[in-house]
C-alpha cells in the first residue's frame, strides 16, 4: 500500500526479516536507505557499529506504531537528516501523532520529515520531544491530512528554518491567541534553496521499480 508495487504480502501479514547483524561491519557507514521493504519495526542491533551514521530514510514503511517507541535512535548520535515519512497505518486516522521520547537524543538532527502520518491535530505536546533539538533547521509535516493546529507552537523552536505543513487542511486551534498563525520569521526557507524545496523520492518509479 506504501509503495507503487506492493509485494505479495508474507504468511501471516509477518514483516520483511532483515538479519539482526545485517550492518555490523558497515562501521564508516553515513547514509542507509531502507524506504519501500514493508518493515514494522526498526531493531536497535541494526545500529549497533554504525554510529557515524548521518541519513537514514525510513519513508513508505508500516512504521506508524515505530515512531512512537523508536528506541534506535538512542544510537544514532550523529544523525542529521531523518526521513519516517509515508509510515501511516492503513485505514487509520490518528488524532494526534505519537512521537517518542526518543527523539529528544538527536542532537545533531537539522532535517525532519514526517509526511504521511494522517493525524486530525497538532499542538504543543504532539511535538514536545522536538523542542530542545539545538540543530533542527527543516520540519517536514506536509500531506498528513491535519485539521486543527496551533501555528503559534513553532515559536518554541528556536532554530527552525523552514517548516512545511503543505497539503493539509488545517483550521485555527480554538486555543491559539493568535487565530493559529505563526509570525515566526524562522519558517522562511532562505538559505536552504533547492534541496529542501525539492520534490522527494516518495512515490517515483520506473518500469523496474527503481525509485
Amino acid at each position: 500500500y506504501n509503495v507503487p508495487f506492493p509485494c505479495t504480502p508474507c504468511e501471516n501479514n509477518s514483516p520483511l526479516q532483515i538479519d539482526p547483524n545485517a550492518f555490523d561491519a558497515l562501521t564508516e557507514l553515513q547514509v542507509l536507505r531502507l524506504h519501500s521493504n514493508s518493515l514494522q519495526h526498526v531493531p536497535q542491533r541494526w545500529f549497533k557499529n554504525i554510529n557515524k551514521l548521518k541519513e537514514l530514510d525510513l519513508s513508505q514503511n508500516f512504521l506508524a506504531k515505530e515512531i512512537g517507541d523508536a528506541k534506535f535512535l538512542h544510537l544514532l548520535h550523529n544523525l542529521v537528516n531523518l526521513d519516517l515519512s509515508f509510515n501511516y497505518d492503513l485505514q487509520v486516522y490518528h488524532a494526534v501523532i505519537n512521537l517518542s521520547d526518543a527523539f529528544s537524543s538527536l542532537k545533531k538532527l537539522k532535517v525532519l520529515r514526517i509526511k504521511g502520518y494522517v493525524f486530525k491535530e497538532l499542538n504543543s505536546l504532539n511535538l514536545f520531544p522536538l523542542h530542545n533539538l539545538p540543530n533542527l533547521e527543516v520540519l517536514d509535516l506536509g500531506t498528513n491530512f491535519i485539521k486543527i493546529a496551533n501555528l503559534s507552537i513553532f515559536n518554541q523552536f528556536k532554530t527552525l528554518k523552514f517548516i512545511d505543513l503543505s497539503v493539509n487542511k488545517i483550521s485555527p486551534s480554538g486555543d491559539s491567541p493568535e487565530g493559529g498563525f505563526c509570525s515566526n520569521r524562522r519558517t522562511s526557507v532562505e538559505g536552504h534553496g533547492p534541496q529542501v524545496l525539492e520534490t522527494l523520492h516518495y512515490f517515483r518509479y520506473d518500469e523496474y521499480a527503481r525509485s
